[in-house]
């Protein structure tokens, strides 16, 4: 049995990858462990997987979500100690794209870079958070951080949790990006959910942004359930469990859930309206729904947005889009079948991949490499 330690930050969906695979490696009869901030705590410990506790909280404004991924991909001199200690009898590494002072610590054991999105689409977009704070570094007289193509280049794998045909080109040769397909976190359920209707005549949309509250909050809910008050739909939304439905003013042909597995709903659902989040994205294409897409803050959700869009796969909105700018996005897809035939083909090409499995039997054959 062989020792593995999965280091994380917590972003949103980045989470739920990382978790996801660390359950998967679990069950293979290895011994895991996350390591990641105080915060992820309540997420690891549940699933029987061992936690260390390592990084920076994530802030609770908004505003300062910049200031933090600038911290996450920074680190600290004592957090680059602390990552020794803590991972001083592991046979082997995951360590998330984003913590460049973790990388750079070029661990004299076998690692993985885990990149939890689409790999091309997010490199020039994760590259400018680094520029920036080389900047900073450059004004304090601090060595700078190493490129991301050459911090992922170095790594025994390259994984990534998207699919190929939906990202963009790699344009760094050196890069050897293994595609693994999507994965999808295997936690929750939350109490409190109320039971879903049956599909009915009417064509259902479903409303899901992200799981981290700075990027989910009433507020964007709101503006989407107003956008498809009144006409004949039939909504599903949910909170994500980033805030109470309690919150919300439910339009008489909505329903809102506290969580709502993508799974569990997506056969029924004809359009989606999310923030282009990268596994919400993957969730409704693999199952061939079209979308409107409503970014956040997440670095790859404009891109993400925008890909959709180029791909004919459905409508990227501003982040500040209006109701009736998300009303007329929705009614443009439902009235043009293109969209939905698009869709069908993505998900028909794509088949539905395992990432989780896919990502735990290359990081299994790396371990063998290490014992």
């Amino acid at each position: 049995m062989g020792q593995i330690a999965l280091v994380t930050w917590d972003g949103g969906g980045n989470v739920a990858v990382t978790v996801a695979i660390a359950v998967a490696l679990r069950a293979s009869g290895h011994a895991v462990t996350v390591v990641g901030p105080r915060s992820l705590q309540s997420a690891v410990e549940p699933l029987a997987l061992g936690y260390a506790e390592l990084g920076i909280m994530p802030p609770g404004d908004p505003e300062q979500r910049m200031s933090y991924l600038l911290d996450v991909a920074q680190g600290t001199d004592t957090m680059l100690a602390e990552l020794g200690r803590l991972t001083a009898s592991a046979d082997a590494l995951v360590i998330d794209c984003n913590l460049s002072w973790a990388l750079q610590s070029r661990v004299a054991r076998r690692t993985a870079v885990l990149v939890h999105t689409a790999l091309g689409i997010y490199l020039p977009v994760w590259q400018a958070v680094l520029d920036t704070a080389n900047v900073q570094r450059a004004a304090r007289g601090v060595p700078p951080l190493a490129a991301a193509a050459d911090a992922w280049a170095w790594a025994d794998r390259l994984l990534v949790a998207s699919i190929a045909h939906f990202d963009r080109p790699v344009p760094v040769g050196r890069l050897r990006p293994v595609y693994v397909g999507p994965v999808s976190g295997p936690w929750r359920p939350r109490t409190g959910s109320a039971a879903i209707h049956p599909a009915c005549d009417r064509p259902r949309v479903l409303i899901s942004y992200s799981t981290e509250s700075l990027q989910n909050t009433p507020q964007r809910v709101q503006t989407a359930l107003d956008a498809l008050a009144g006409l004949p739909l039939d909504v599903l939304a949910t909170t994500s469990g980033a805030f109470n439905a309690a919150r919300l003013r439910v339009p008489g042909n909505a329903t809102v859930l506290d969580y709502l597995p993508h799974g569990s709903v997506m056969t029924t659902v004809g359009l989606m309206v999310c923030h282009a989040g990268h596994g919400t994205t993957m969730a409704a294409l693999s199952c061939g729904v079209p979308l409107v897409c409503v970014p956040g803050l997440g670095r790859d959700q404009a891109p993400i947005a925008a890909r959709v869009s180029e791909l004919g796969l459905g409508i990227a909105l501003d982040s500040d889009a209006t109701t009736g700018t998300i009303r007329d996005a929705v009614m443009a897809i439902l009235a043009d079948r293109r969209y939905r035939s698009r869709a069908q083909e993505f998900a028909h090409r794509t088949g539905q991949p395992d990432g989780t499995r896919h990502a735990a039997i290359e990081l299994l054959a790396m371990l063998d490499e290490a014992i």
